[in-house]
């Protein structure tokens, strides 16, 4: 089964082929007369008397437009499937045009075939399977692949296959181009005539057209014949070129080849130093250009060949580079490469200088932590050693959480960051990055601002209900370890009352407890490992009347804000909604305190409450509530001897949990007097023994006398 392909613009596009009868009455002669009729019977008629008719005799037909190609197919039939010397012959209308013999290195080719016809190999092809490009309108006819062997009787067997070849669209190009072959600064021309010298002919390079490449345009023009000629070919001409015909009526033809510039292996790029890290893997490139591809590439140093295969340590890449496993000082030196090709070489590169760099050394650094006040000014240390004949490490000062430093309060003199007028925003961890050619070194040092406490809670909002009032706000400042009280009181009485929240992060909480239709006045209070911040703005809330029935009191809501951009909606519902299922809850005793946790799904964004009961009295007594996005909650603050219990409520589900805190200090004490207990009887056992003894020794001696 053989392929052919047309063009259509730059694209080839592939036709059916079919399969031809046998009958003389259906030979398929696209016009060529009563002569190549009579001739290619005649040639069919003499091959078949002569190989017996061992297999089918076949004729595949192909179609092919002008500037295509055409794959024929041609399977090799060996003796008993060995493979032995073999000669393999194509011809066309009788006429040689391709002729090969098994071991040699180029076949033979027609001079009208030069270039366009050539051997190819793939899946599905077999070993005589041909390859026809830059189809003419000529190359119509019927074609045989033959194979013979000249070592054995008989010389040939029923191996040959027979194509005929029609080709279309050859009604505006006579001669498409072809790929061609040159040496750099030779002249190469491009063939394309059309079959009219009135009709319109432009060339493309890689679909852009040659006037639009200056460069190129300069050294090539078109022919009377519609050839491109380049003057004066560089090694950046290779690529694919197409031709255009256009006639009068809209018709339009094109056809493509493509045009391969060889030169000698050259160096293309050669840097004046490079600069190694000692101790570390290292390669040097040799960064060259060569076609036909390259074949051997030398390196020297300091004016001697070096060979890496005699260098301990050093090794060749599949490029060309040199290897370094592991540089030292012996590697310093003035490095030349000069690459080889079949065509030869350019010659060497430019000596690249090689350096071997030590990573860089800083002769001070910052101590780990600086305390400073606000509005004072602090400077942190970064300076390096400096090393003749080489240039300057790069110093570069950054914050770890990737903040910008202080806009026009900060400067870099010698490495060293001075920061004038500290901020709180200061406050953080600084990196200084030390580089150069060879490695690159980073420490750290952490800014704290003395006896800052942490900015007041801002958003407070309230949402209330009859007895309680569930209250969020937003925190002061991100990223510290903060914790909150909130702080509260009737608006007609002067006692504060207090809650402190049990979980770090959390910024909600519910106040419970409270009187039915009475003002309220909150605060929130933010504190840190170093004391007491700012109170919030107050909020003043009223609770629900009593008067309102229950359905008002489900959809009545009261909100209130410190400040304008509050969200009611990050205030939750304060009525308890019933719970439709059961929700795992268990409470563990570890040493931070106790440890609530309770089961839900991956991704839930439902908020969950926690109510903490002292369950030491008859009626459990509510200690706090908080509520959280997590699946757990930790409670700090628990006595020993004391039992609690855990409500949790996530969604529709309810569940809770019991606690006794084991009475440490009691079981202590008890521990201790059994332990004194055992000792005093253990020393009257001893004591009652030693007066037994005695006793019986003092009667013994009266009996004696």
């Amino acid at each position: 089964m053989g392929r052919s392909c047309g063009q259509s613009g730059a694209r080839a596009v592939p036709t059916q082929s079919c399969t031809c009868p046998r009958s003389r009455d259906r030979w398929p002669m696209a016009g060529s007369g009563e002569f190549w009729r009579r001739r290619a019977l005649a040639a069919l008629a003499l091959l078949h008397a002569a190989t017996g008719s061992l297999l089918p005799l076949e004729t595949e037909r192909l179609r092919a437009t002008v500037g295509g190609y055409a794959v024929m197919n041609c399977h090799l039939d060996f003796p008993f499937g060995n493979e032995i010397p073999y000669h393999l012959q194509w011809d066309k209308d009788g006429e040689t045009i391709f002729s090969w013999y098994s071991g040699d290195g180029e076949p033979q080719v027609a001079d009208r075939w030069g270039g366009r016809v050539r051997r190819v190999t793939g899946h599905g092809l077999g070993g005589g399977t041909v390859n026809v490009s830059a189809v003419r309108e000529t190359d119509a006819g019927l074609y045989r692949c033959r194979v013979t062997f000249p070592n054995r009787t008989p010389p040939a067997r029923n191996n040959g296959t027979f194509y005929y070849l029609d080709v279309d669209g050859g009604n505006l190009i006579v001669t498409p181009p072809m790929n061609v072959t040159v040496l750099e600064g030779e002249r190469a021309e491009l063939e394309c005539l059309p079959k009219s010298p009135e009709w319109n002919v432009q060339w493309y390079r890689e679909g852009t057209p040659i006037e639009a490449l200056p460069e190129l345009a300069l050294r090539s023009e078109l022919a009377i014949n519609g050839s491109l000629l380049l003057r004066h070919t560089v090694s950046t001409d290779l690529g694919e070129y197409e031709c255009r015909i256009s006639a009068p009526d809209g018709q339009m033809q094109s056809a493509s080849a493509f045009l391969d510039v060889q030169y000698k292996a050259k160096v293309v790029y050669s840097p004046k130093e490079r600069y190694l890290p000692y101790g570390k893997s290292a390669s040097l490139d040799c960064h060259f250009s060569a076609n036909p591809p390259l074949t051997n590439l030398r390196w020297e140093k300091d004016g001697f060949l070096f060979d890496p295969y005699n260098v301990l340590g050093v090794f060749y890449s599949r490029n060309g580079s040199l290897l370094f496993n592991r540089v030292d000082e012996s590697h310093e030196g003035v490095y030349s490469c000069t690459p080889y090709n079949s065509l030869g070489s350019e010659g060497p590169s430019a000596g690249v200088r090689v350096r071997v760099q030590r990573p860089p050394a800083l002769t001070a650094r910052p101590q780990p932590l600086y305390l400073v006040r606000l509005g004072a000014t602090v400077t942190l240390p970064c300076t390096v050693t400096i090393e003749p004949y080489y240039a300057l490490p790069a110093i570069r000062w950054r914050k770890k959480d990737g903040s910008e430093l202080p806009e026009g309060r900060y400067s870099l003199m010698e490495g060293n960051l001075t920061i004038t007028n500290v901020q709180e925003d200061d406050r953080g961890v600084y990196l200084c990055t030390v580089s150069n050619e060879a490695d690159e070194v980073t420490v750290e040092t952490e800014l704290l601002i003395e006896n800052v406490p942490p900015r007041a809670p801002y958003n407070l909002t309230a949402l209330a209900s009859f007895d309680s009032i569930h209250l969020s706000w937003v925190p002061g400042h991100n990223g510290l370890d903060v914790e909150y009280n909130v702080w509260y009181r009737e608006r007609a009485e002067s006692e504060w009352r207090t809650m402190k929240i049990l979980s770090r992060g959390v910024t909600d909480a519910t106040l419970v407890g409270l009187r039915p239709g009475a003002d309220y006045e909150l605060r929130v209070l933010s504190q840190d490992h170093i004391g007491d911040g700012l109170f919030s703005k107050p909020i003043f809330v009223r609770t629900l009347d009593p008067e309102l029935g229950e359905d008002e009191s489900e959809t009545v809501f009261v909100a209130a804000a410190t400040e304008s951009a509050t969200s009611a909606g990050a205030a939750g519902s304060a009525s308890v909604a019933a719970a439709d299922a059961e929700l795992a809850v268990s409470v563990r005793l570890i040493e931070e305190g106790a440890l609530v946790r309770w089961s839900r799904a991956p991704g839930d964004p439902a908020r969950c409450t926690l109510r903490w009961y002292d369950a030491s009295e008859p009626e459990h007594r509510l200690l706090a509530t908080v509520s959280t996005l997590q699946d757990y909650i930790l409670v700090s603050e628990v006595e020993e001897g004391a039992s609690y219990w855990a409500g949790v409520q996530c969604a529709g589900a309810l569940g809770g949990a019991a606690l006794r805190v084991p009475e440490y200090t009691r079981l202590r004490g008890v521990a201790i007097g059994s332990a004194a207990a055992a000792l005093l009887l253990a020393a009257l056992a001893a004591a009652l023994c030693l007066v037994r003894r005695r006793l019986r020794s003092h009667s013994h001696d009266k009996r004696t006398r």
